[in-house]
């Protein structure tokens, strides 16, 4: 990701969401951090978590700027504002997408004594949170910012929105579109609002874009620019034009994503990124491209039922119960610990049914081969439908290599506390 925004000259910003851990926080951000060190928490608790990372990075003489991806809630601003005395000034940015949010921010600066960094969340489609920039809130919200800002001591750092409704494709060009889409969304809606106030027509924004999805279409640009599914010569010369532009308008562009470093099977759905696993097959990802999966245990087993079922230790509580748009089961179970010849990394079962803690096992369709068998005690592996979801259940992270000898590949070689809470 960092090369591919380093060849698009735009910024990036990670989300440790999904994660919510320090290492690999220091993934995302690259060391020795050539770049400004900038993430999206979207819990307080995940900027508190991060703390000793971020002040090693200040230490280290690197800017530091985290953004609370929610657009602010009133009551977190004095908890934000303390975080904020341990950081240097310019540490810290909120979203804003309703004028009365605004009231609330004034006691961060009387309590951090420098600015608050406001983004205004903009709604490019996704419908969930944001205010969209034909709309007289956003004209209202910018006036109120800029005029208020004095008062209230606050800086417009730029625009944000979030392209989530690109979950919805199912190839590296669709998500390619949405996110040309997003930057022309934010690139007119900054261009008018510097027409409406010539005084800040100078000031850098910066538009802040993405979804996984969106974002790490961008890594075909350099990967795989030539493969049958990539972004074509028009779309990559479309975006670097929509770059071109908003820079034109003193603005920087950034890229944004969290659940890249894990996948999901959401995310093998989208087609959107290159293989890591499998380069030499072309654009779109592979089961081999997924770092995260949930360890389980067969509890139970049902052979006497109309097709075998199994029962496992794991449910909604520890798989989530988010679908996904491939298939209609709650995971798919790995080919880890069977003795199995299916190329694609899947057994042959799935996660069909699922309560809290109950997890049913059934057969996947016929066309992956046959099906092994399982025992009672048997533990398996499972890709999850959605990483941010799965992972929310659990303390720590154990940490394996693919890439050692078969023999060394279950050797645990770190565990990585995640925080949890809000």
């Amino acid at each position: 990701m960092l090369q591919a925004c380093d060849a698009l000259d735009v910024d990036f910003r990670p989300h440790v969401k999904t994660h919510k851990t320090i290492e690999v926080a220091r993934l995302q951000v690259g060391e020795p951090w050539r770049h400004p060190v900038k993430v999206v928490v979207s819990t307080l608790a995940e900027a508190e978590h991060l703390f000793p990372f971020l002040l090693e990075c200040q230490d280290h003489g690197k800017s530091v700027n985290v953004l609370y991806g929610l657009p602010i809630p009133p009551s977190t601003v004095r908890r934000l504002a303390e975080f904020g005395k341990r950081l240097l000034p310019g540490s810290l940015s909120v979203l804003v997408d309703n004028r009365e949010q605004l009231q609330h921010l004034k006691l961060f600066n009387e309590t951090t004594g420098y600015p608050l960094i406001v983004f205004i969340k903009v709604d490019t489609g996704y419908h969930r949170a944001g205010v969209t920039p034909s709309s007289a809130e956003f004209l209202n919200l910018v006036t109120r910012i800029l005029d208020g800002g004095k008062n209230m001591n606050l800086e417009f750092g730029g625009l944000y929105s979030h392209a989530g409704h690109s979950y919805g494709g199912s190839s590296a060009s669709q998500a390619m579109d949405l996110l040309i889409e997003e930057i022309e969304s934010l690139r007119k809606a900054s261009e008018m609002v510097k027409n409406l106030h010539p005084e800040i027509a100078s000031q850098q924004f910066t538009l802040s874009v993405g979804a996984t999805p969106t974002a790490t279409s961008v890594q075909n640009l350099m990967e795989l620019s030539d493969g049958p599914q990539a972004p074509g010569v028009k779309q990559s010369d479309a975006l670097k034009d929509c770059i071109r532009q908003a820079k034109a308008n003193h603005d920087r562009v950034e890229l944004h994503a969290g659940v890249y470093p894990f996948l999901d099977m959401q995310q093998l759905a989208t087609q959107a990124s290159p293989s890591a696993s499998q380069p030499s097959t072309g654009p779109g990802l592979s089961f081999g491209d997924i770092a995260f999966t949930i360890l389980t245990e067969v509890a139970s087993l049902y052979s006497e039922r109309d097709q075998p079922e199994a029962l496992i230790a794991a449910g909604s509580f520890a798989l989530g119960r988010e679908p996904c748009k491939s298939y209609s089961g709650w995971g798919i179970v790995s080919n880890w610990g069977f003795d199995s010849t299916i190329p694609t990394g899947r057994s042959g079962w799935q996660v069909g049914r699922i309560s809290q803690e109950h997890g049913i096992l059934t057969y996947e369709s016929s066309k992956h081969g046959d099906t092994p068998g399982l025992c009672v005690g048997q533990k398996v592996r499972i890709f999850p439908n959605h990483a941010c979801v799965a992972g929310a259940a659990f303390d720590y992270y154990v940490v394996v290599d693919s890439n050692l000898p078969e023999k060394r590949r279950d050797e645990i070689l770190e565990v990585w506390v995640r925080c949890r809470g809000w």
